[in-house]
């Protein structure tokens, strides 16, 4: 079984441009099965905060996965400073979700500087992915690192060339662990460059 995670603010649909098959499971963030049965010969495929989940639920085997492939997401933060810094901004996110009109937080969350050679999405009713942002805060995840090196054989990462920020963490922490890493032309949401995601995950044998 192949199980994918969209993002934050995303859809199953996001990925819809993967084979129909029956053995790919496309999973939708606000109704995902707390008790999702993960097997050795599963792969877990996860974009941005999708990825998040998928890394966690990678470790909760303690890897025991075929593959664990991510797409513009984050390892973990590594230091108090960044936690605190980010859990500042995850607050201010929190609040506009709450408080701002779809219009609103679809304007603001497109701008943010993450998103800026991407096409904008648009944002339905944000309040429904409140609860989701602060439950899988990247604030008050683990810090991934130090288990990714002893299980690289089973990791790809794969980053936008123009995610400035994504593009830096696979090139300068993971790639140097070991970790494959492929970074195809596109920004953060590198679902909207389909065409080159499916082909590099068709030649890593990933489908």
């Amino acid at each position: 079984m192949i199980h994918v995670f969209h993002g934050f603010l995303g859809s199953p649909q996001d990925f819809s441009f993967l084979p129909k098959r029956e053995e790919i499971k496309l999973h939708d963030l606000l109704d995902l099965n707390p008790n999702l049965s993960i097997e050795s010969h599963d792969t877990l495929i996860g974009y941005s905060m999708g990825g998040r989940i998928a890394l966690e639920l990678a470790h909760q085997r303690n890897f025991d996965i075929k593959k664990l492939v991510l797409i513009g997401s984050h390892p973990g933060l590594s230091s108090v400073e960044e936690r605190q810094k980010r859990a500042l901004w995850e607050d201010e996110v929190l609040s506009r979700l709450e408080s701002s009109t779809p219009q609103e937080f679809e304007s603001y969350w497109n701008s943010l500087s993450v998103f800026e050679h991407d096409q904008p999405i648009r944002i339905e009713n944000q309040k429904l992915y409140a609860s989701l942002f602060d439950h899988f805060r990247l604030s008050r995840q683990e810090n991934f690192l130090p288990y990714l090196k002893n299980h690289r054989e089973r990791l790809l990462w794969i980053v936008g060339s123009h995610d400035e920020k994504y593009r830096k963490i696979a090139q300068e922490t993971l790639a140097p662990l070991g970790i494959a890493t492929r970074v195809i032309d596109g920004g953060h949401r590198l679902f909207q460059n389909s065409d080159s995601l499916l082909h590099v995950l068709k030649e890593e044998g990933i489908l």
